[in-house]
C-alpha cells in the first residue's frame, strides 16, 4: 500500500495535478502518522488491515464534510470533498453493497447459528472474518438487526 501511495504521488506531481497531489500528500501523512502511532516509525510499513483503516477513516471524514457543507449551502466545498473521496476510494477494495451485502449477511447469520439480536456480535464477527473491511459496518449492522428481528 505504501509503495502504491508513493508511486501515485510521484506520478501526480510529475503530471502537475495539484488537487490529486494534495490529497495523496495528506493520505501519505495520515499513513505515516498511523505508522508512528503503531510504534513503527515514520518509515514503517503498516499491515494491510491498518492501512485500509487509515483510508476508511479519511473517506468517512470527507463524507461527513460533504454532508455538512451541503447542509450549510456550500456546494462548491462539498464538490471538492467529493473529489477527494474519489481519489481515496481508489485505494480501498471493492465494497459489498446491496444484494451482495445481503447475501454475505445471510451467510454470516448461518455460520454463526444466530437466531436473535443477542447473537448480533457473533454475526458481525463472522462477517468481519469472512469479508474483512469490504463492507460498511453501519449498513451491515442494520441488515443484521432487520434479519434477526
Amino acid at each position: 500500500m505504501l509503495d502504491r501511495l508513493q508511486s501515485e504521488l510521484k506520478a501526480s506531481m510529475l503530471a502537475r495535478n495539484t488537487a490529486r497531489t494534495a490529497v495523496l500528500r495528506m493520505a501519505l501523512a495520515a499513513y505515516k502518522n498511523e505508522a508512528v502511532a503503531k510504534g513503527l516509525g515514520p518509515q514503517g510499513v503498516l499491515a494491510e488491515a491498518d492501512a485500509l483503516a487509515v483510508f476508511k477513516r479519511l473517506v468517512k471524514s470527507r463524507e461527513d464534510s460533504v454532508q455538512q457543507f451541503t447542509a450549510a449551502g456550500f456546494p462548491d466545498r462539498a464538490a471538492v470533498e467529493q473529489a477527494e473521496i474519489e481519489v481515496l476510494k481508489g485505494f480501498l477494495p471493492a465494497m459489498l453493497e446491496g444484494v451482495q451485502l445481503e447475501a454475505a449477511v445471510r451467510e454470516a447469520i448461518q455460520a454463526a447459528g444466530a437466531h436473535s439480536r443477542k447473537d448480533m456480535g457473533a454475526v458481525m464477527k463472522s462477517l468481519q472474518a469472512t469479508h474483512g473491511g469490504a463492507f460498511d459496518g453501519k449498513t451491515a449492522s442494520q441488515l443484521v438487526q432487520s434479519m434477526l428481528s
